[in-house]
């Protein structure tokens, strides 16, 4: 099983991940920005396959939708220039 540090609630840190995603729709993002939403989204696939789970899969379907739109920033003068 993977593990990923997380505080608070799986569905917290999803909902976050969802909309910090969508602010930064259209503009690259850093990639260890990206890195730690796919280690969220893994995470929570694997979370999600147990009986205790709280229900996420609206939010894994966002935050995938989300991550396949995701550009990342290949230099610092791209971090610059955004």
């Amino acid at each position: 099983m993977l593990t990923v540090r997380i505080e608070g609630s799986l569905r917290a840190n999803l909902v976050a991940a969802v909309a910090a995603a969508r602010r930064w729709r259209g503009r690259p993002v850093h990639k260890d920005t990206l890195d730690h939403w796919r280690r969220l989204l893994a995470y929570s696939r694997e979370t999600a396959q147990e009986p205790q789970a709280a229900p996420v899969s609206d939010l894994l379907t966002a935050l995938e939708a989300e991550l396949a739109n995701s550009k990342v920033i290949s230099t610092a003068s791209d971090a610059l220039n955004n």
